[in-house]
């Protein structure tokens, strides 16, 4: 129990440094390579929770492994959302791929969540027939499903815990899995944090930076 709460605390002083930090770096030629692009998709993010040693020890390592799918999936579906709401607005100039296709296509290619980190940028891109690939890792002890087995994540804030997360997004081009763009921050919060929320503060501090999106 004292390395799980060695484990839970190393992540709650990371992530509280990072707070507020806007980590940014972009690719000097993003808008010259990004003007030729048509689709774009987004894959699963890698994800890891970190849970109070007393909720660990309510459920198995499949368990956990499941919601860490779940919660890589939501922040996949709300880049998606992001991207989309732009797209029928006439405020983006790619379009991009429904998570259902992405995720069949990869599902097809024996690619799954456990292993694509072992992919390049370039191929998971060419297996997705798109331009571009959006993937990252997102990190929270917050999870957002609201129980699983007997763990209650609400319970966590009548324990008055702050909520943390951190998510870094990279995006990489097709044709050579060249970086073109990656951000990451840190984000607290008093009260639970959907992962669309989330997603929708990161992307809004970095929109109008984003060779993609249309001012």
């Amino acid at each position: 129990m004292k390395r799980f709460m060695c484990v839970f605390l190393l992540t709650f002083m990371m992530v509280s440094q990072l707070w507020g930090q806007m980590q940014f770096f972009k690719n000097a030629d993003f808008e010259n390579i990004a003007y030729a692009h048509e689709t774009i998709a987004t894959v699963p993010f890698l994800t890891k929770v970190t849970l109070l040693p007393d909720q660990m020890d309510t459920i198995s390592g499949q368990q956990l492994a499941s919601m860490e799918k779940t919660e890589g999936e939501s922040i996949q579906k709300a880049i998606y959302s992001w991207f989309l709401q732009r797209q029928e607005n006439g405020k983006l100039s790619v379009t991009i791929q429904e998570p259902a296709i992405s995720n069949a296509k990869l599902k097809a290619a024996g690619i799954t969540p456990e292993n694509y980190y072992s992919y390049s940028p370039a191929h998971l891109a060419h297996i997705l027939g798109v331009d571009a690939v959006v993937m990252g890792y997102y990190e929270t002890n917050q999870p957002k499903a609201g129980q699983v087995g007997n763990i209650d994540c609400e319970s966590r804030n009548k324990q008055n815990l702050t909520n943390l997360a951190v998510i870094n997004l990279s995006i990489f081009n097709a044709e050579d899995g060249e970086l073109l763009v990656q951000f990451q921050n840190g984000i607290a919060a008093n009260q639970e944090s959907m992962n669309e929320e989330i997603v929708q503060a990161l992307m809004k501090k970095v929109s109008k930076r984003m060779a993609y999106t249309k001012i």
